[in-house]
């Protein structure tokens, strides 16, 4: 188990609290005091004895003894405090009734809760609400929250003044109603009720690793669309903000006026500006192809959801919003006296909107998402219609405010953010938590690449440290690092090569980099696989690499590759136009020019984005203005460190979504089978889940590879010469086989063709308790009885099927067996041993047996033959020979009529050509072929087991066996260790050390044993007897 946790060492005066990340390497179920003193010397720089550390979560002092590593909180991301409890805002008696969100501009995301008094806004850093908004005064405007809990709101002689829902507010307090928006310079700020149950949260579960596995409540696209649509009451004229997919046609199919695909400022349609629709009608519901309509249709002068419209000031207090989604949450002291507020003036009243839920969340949004976590998190698949659609600002559009500007990155390819460096960072920030939140890690990886030279390694790792806590910047696709971080040359070259290579194994095929841009467009259309984005911070530093990321910005996309290149840039001004601007971002990053859409910062300030389509290289038309949303790297970070630990709950994540990817040296079986502490537990939990005949065989380029026997087989040929790994994969598909089935559904016949004179063969096997005859062909009277023995157990089960099928009839039975269990017996009879009375003598009588447990039971019958060439044709002088043919005719028999009567064959050969003419060298609809050993072996060379898995339907896959006869690796039994975290070194490959096994320790397969042993006695599963 390995977490990642910041220390923070004791305050030394005034000065900040130093912290320092470190990486805890330790077994499961590790106290915190096998650590402590670890924790305490990497964070103080000297040694310190563990029996003086003492060490804090928040204000709770944590017992070390009693509390273990992997559990709350002690998860990855957690921070600690020596000594004493780090800083925390003063607390408060019972929720907060109010709380404001800072729900756009350059300093959104904050949740700031409102527990009373006067609560004062501006820059200032010793303002209750700061906002870094160079538009905003020292001291702007005063919230107060009253003692009935209503709050009011009032100007402090600001420079650009306050406006509530667009109108300008004096120094005399006005009504703050909930869902209202309060705009302060370019920030918008919104104010939603409070209480415990203000957000909803989605369960989590630890699973002792220091992960909280979590399952987001939207698992497909069925629950994703366009945001709801409202029709006018009355009127003919709707607002909807963006178009359809067809540039020239609204979604009611009337052609715009200005023609072109563009608006009255120039912007392409889809890319954040609102138009005009006469008609009423929906866009109909479907996945959009090409540009997707972006913002929430309304009727005039209807308060709806969200972003799009907000709720009067004199509105009722309840049921307009769910108040969006905030930021990291700051508690508020107040208490000074309070004005009576001034009630605004009269509207008249309009009839209460639905809330809708918001399609682009706010920056408050995505923090309370992942704090929650809240039901959004992850709810984006890669079919879902906004994937990789990305928020980058807000414009106001008539009466709408603060509407959301929006830019997909499935449509544009890539998107470009230029303008100065600290704005450009918040709005990157913006964009990556975006995807971060609402796609899981299963869906989304996200790669950095800041080896620009212009720029120190330390100030790049400053910027981008807290993108290293995401979940999606884990290598879980085979890539060869520990992050998915590149802040040197090697480590860039090293992400771009994986990329390149899973676009060489894309649609496009080797020659991708040639390809137009509408053989692009189509394969990125086609594409439905996991996606990556690629954050290229300014120039990659070489020539090869700066034509690699322009060539992955261009045909990415057919991939499922998307970049977002930042460039150092002069805000775009009368100074610098934005063809000027447009053009040194170009000379900055080569990749920023084959982006489809650019955000160019603009303004004298640089909080106003200018977003534009780019076509053959050049802008296209005047593009949208809207303000920025940007966010600090303390937000950042503590949103990041909120996502650490969270893994998709179904246990089967990592390998889920896999992505393309070379394949691992060597593989671990019981990893693939998410067995990797076999419990008996986990194992019952197997077997309810996993069908009867399912086999996995190893790691392949997506995840585990395998084959369903009962769907897909009935057998299997495994070929390949010695010393490829033909006999350990024949004992991984046991153990896979007894660990997805009870001992009584499930039966193992072992035959080691070679009769033991080729090593231990299937022998460790045995200890499985699915196991239930073990033959091994050197004694030919033993092999006759055993050809009669399987002969007569297909005879007896073609009696028990007649003409059923084994699944027909197996179907059969548990529908029976339901439908006696649904049965309502007497009180009396309920019981077992009493007739129900008809006089006043009680008559004992035997207990009657179920419908169920009559008749003979047929479990599944799975054979497997070790060396089947040695039987075919056996040696000269083998001990096995006289009796070889007999064994040989019942495995033919097996291989012609076993899927009939729920009997598989799996047979190894090393001689593919003595075996060519068995019946089940001709029937196998599966084969594996195993890769020669090297010639000369060294540690570089993968583990024996590598090969392909010939399919049915011609597809081939390749795969790394998985090794199920290892034993313990040393690693796993030494002491934990506490390791400071270097963040530039984390792209690097993990140190190469050979992998050393504990010479006197269990096997794999003796662990597996033991546990399917103790969960078979508990769910009273006997095994099945030997053939007779």
């Amino acid at each position: 188990m390995q977490i990642r946790l910041t220390v923070l060492a004791p305050r030394s005066g005034h000065a900040a609290a130093r912290a320092c990340d470190v990486l805890v390497t330790a077994p499961a179920g590790t106290a915190l005091a096998a650590v402590a003193s670890g924790l305490a010397s990497a964070a103080s720089g000297a040694e310190v004895s563990g029996a003086s550390v003492v060490l804090y979560a928040g204000r709770e002092r944590l017992d070390a003894q009693r509390r273990i590593l992997g559990e709350p909180p002690l998860v990855d991301g957690a921070v600690l405090s020596l000594a004493s409890p780090a800083e925390d805002e003063p607390a408060h008696d019972g929720p907060a009734p109010a709380r404001l969100h800072v729900v756009a501009g350059p300093d959104a995301g904050g949740v700031h809760l409102l527990h009373g008094g006067r609560i004062g806004i501006g820059r200032a850093t010793e303002s209750d609400v700061p906002l870094d908004d160079p538009d905003v005064s020292r001291q702007h405007c005063e919230v107060t929250v009253g003692e009935d809990g209503r709050v009011s709101v009032a100007d402090l002689n600001s420079t650009n003044g306050t406006r509530l829902d667009g109108r300008e507010i004096g120094a005399r307090p006005v009504r703050l109603a909930p869902g209202a928006l309060l705009r302060v310079g370019e920030s918008a700020l919104r104010l939603s009720p409070g209480g415990p149950e203000a957000e909803p949260s989605l369960a989590t579960v630890p699973d002792g690793d220091g992960h909280l596995r979590v399952t987001p409540r939207t698992t497909g696209a069925e629950q994703a669309g366009p945001a709801p649509q409202l029709s006018p009451p009355s009127g003919d004229t709707a607002y909807a903000f963006g178009h359809s997919a067809s540039p020239l046609s609204t979604p009611g199919g009337r052609e715009e006026a200005h023609g072109g695909g563009f608006d009255a400022l120039g912007a392409p349609s889809g890319y954040g500006h609102d138009g005009r629709d006469d008609h009423r009608e929906a866009a109909p519901p479907s996945r959009r192809q090409g540009t997707p309509m972006r913002g929430t249709r309304l009727p005039e002068g209807l308060p709806g959801p969200d972003e799009a419209e907000h709720a009067r000031a004199d509105a009722a207090d309840g049921g307009r919003r769910r108040g969006g989604i905030g930021a990291w949450a700051r508690r508020l002291t107040g208490g000074r006296g309070e004005a009576a507020p001034e009630e605004a003036p009269a509207e008249p009243q309009r009839p209460p909107a639905e809330p809708a839920p918001e399609s682009w969340p706010d920056p408050a949004a995505l923090l309370l998402t992942a704090l929650g976590p809240g039901p959004r998190l992850w709810e984006r698949e890669p079919g879902h219609p906004e994937a990789l659609a990305v928020r980058v600002g807000t414009t106001d559009r008539g009466e709408l405010a603060a509407v959301p500007v929006t830019v997909g990155l499935r449509e544009a390819g890539s998107l470009g953010l230029a303008g100065p460096r600290e704005r450009l960072a918040g709005l990157a920030r913006s964009a990556i938590a975006q995807l971060a939140a609402l796609h899981a890690p299963t869906t989304l990886e996200i790669v950095l690449i800041s080896t620009d030279r212009a720029r120190p390694l330390q100030a790049r790792t400053a910027e981008w440290d807290w993108l290293g806590w995401l979940p999606q910047v884990r290598p879980a696709h085979g890539q060869d690092c520990r992050l998915l971080l590149a802040y040197d040359r090697d480590q860039a070259t090293a992400r771009t090569s994986e990329l390149v290579r899973r676009l060489d194994a894309g649609p496009l095929g080797p020659a991708w980099a040639s390809a137009d841009r509408s053989a692009v467009a189509e394969a990125a259309a086609r594409y439905e696989g996991p996606l990556t984005v690629v954050v290229v911070d300014g120039d990659p530093g070489s020539a090869p690499l700066r034509e690699t990321t322009a060539r992955l910005a261009a045909a990415g996309a057919a991939a499922g590759i998307h970049l977002l290149c930042l460039a150092d840039a002069p805000p775009a001004s009368a100074a610098s136009p934005v063809a000027a601007t447009y053009e040194t971002a170009c000379a900055a990053s080569l990749a920023f020019r084959e982006c489809g859409a650019v955000a160019l910062l603009s303004g004298d300030v640089a909080t106003t984005l200018r977003l534009l389509r780019i076509a053959g290289g050049r802008p296209a038309g005047h593009g949208t203005v809207a303000t920025m949303d940007a966010v600090s790297r303390a937000w950042a970070e503590r949103f990041a460190r909120a996502l650490a630990p969270l893994r998709t709950g179904d246990g089967t994540a990592a390998s889920a979504g896999r992505l393309a990817s070379s394949l691992p040296q060597s593989s671990r079986l019981l990893d693939e089978l998410g067995l990797a502490r076999a419990t008996p537990a986990s194992l019952m939990a197997r077997w309810e889940s996993a069908p009867d005949g399912a086999v996995v065989l190893g790691t392949g380029p997506r995840g585990p590879v395998g084959v369903d026997l009962a769907s897909d087989g009935p057998h299997l040929l495994v070929e390949g010469p010695p010393g490829s790994g033909r006999t350990e994969l024949l004992r991984a598909v046991a153990a896979s086989l007894a660990a997805g089935a009870r001992p009584d559904r499930l039966a193992l016949i072992l035959v080691d063709g070679a009769g033991g004179e080729r090593g231990e063969g299937l022998r460790p096997c045995t200890e499985l308790p699915h196991v239930s005859t073990h033959l091994i062909a050197s004694d030919p009277v033993r092999m006759r009885e055993f050809a009669q023995a399987l002969g007569a157990e297909l005879k007896r089960r073609a009696e028990v099927l007649g003409g059923l099928g084994f699944a027909q009839w197996q179907t059969q039975r548990e529908v029976a067996g339901r439908l006696v269990g649904q049965r309502q017996a007497p009180a009396v009879e309920s019981r077992g041993d009493l007739d129900p009375p008809g006089s006043s003598t009680l008559r004992l009588r035997p207990v009657a047996r179920s419908r169920t447990e009559e008749g003979p039971a047929l479990p599944r019958l799975v054979v497997l033959v070790d060396d089947l060439d040695a039987l075919v044709a056996p040696a000269l002088g083998s001990p096995g020979r006289p009796a070889a043919g007999s064994v040989v005719r019942a495995l033919e028999a097996v291989a012609r009529e076993g899927e009939r009567l729920g009997v598989h064959l799996v047979a190894a050969s090393a001689r593919p050509d003595r075996t060519a003419d068995t019946e089940l060298a001709r029937g196998a609809r599966h084969r594996v072929v195993l890769d020669p050993p090297p010639a000369s072996p060294s540690p570089e060379e993968p583990s024996p087991g590598r090969g392909r898995l010939h399919q049915a339907d011609g597809v081939s896959v390749p795969f790394q066996g998985g090794r199920v006869t290892g034993r313990i690796p040393r690693t796993a039994t030494q002491r934990p260790t506490v390791v400071v975290l270097e963040w530039e070194r984390m792209g690097d490959p993990p140190a190469r050390r050979p992998v050393r096994e504990l010479g006197n320790g269990p096997t794999d397969l003796a662990l597996l044993a033991s546990a399917l042993d103790r969960a078979a006695s508990l769910v009273n599963a006997p095994s099945v007897p030997p053939l007779p």
